[in-house]
């Protein structure tokens, strides 16, 4: 298996020969921040796997960001722009949960967890979002959690 920042320094090479404007564009913006990310914190100058997940999504949440405001503002070039680039992003993050699967996961964390209730959330969202880090977003796990102790 290639680590990601080496697949990404080889999608760079393929996007410069195929003239792929947004795709080296926004691949150099991504090796920049895992460079700048690296070097700050506890990386300790590393690029793994793992930093290159979380510098991603952080990219990949940003452009979702940016895409709303131009929307709002009736900026559809800026936003298609956007768009392309966060299809550029989601190829280096793993697919995301389906709402079944995390609902299913939720529910092996309560049964695992047994919390009292509404009052136990704190504790299965702690669980579940360590379990789930990477595949399912936040808000998600939280909505699934709070419907699942609301219902038991």
């Amino acid at each position: 298996m290639v680590a990601l920042y080496e697949r990404i320094q080889s999608d760079m090479v393929n996007a410069r020969m195929q003239r792929d404007e947004v795709g080296l564009d926004t691949l150099s913006l991504l090796k920049s921040e895992l460079v700048r990310a690296s070097k700050e914190g506890s990386a300790g100058g590393q690029i793994d796997d793992e930093l290159v997940l979380r510098v991603a999504r952080k990219e990949v949440k940003r452009r979702e960001e940016a895409i709303d405001l131009y929307r709002k503002a009736g900026r559809d070039d800026s936003a298609r722009r956007e768009e392309a680039e966060m299809a550029v992003l989601r190829r280096y993050l793993p697919a995301t949960m389906s709402e079944q699967e995390i609902e299913s996961a939720v529910r092996a964390v309560i049964a695992e967890v047994k919390p009292e209730g509404p009052k136990g959330f704190g504790l299965v969202m702690k669980a579940a979002t360590t379990r789930l880090a990477g595949r399912a977003d936040g808000t998600q796990v939280a909505a699934v959690a709070r419907r699942l102790l609301g219902s038991s």
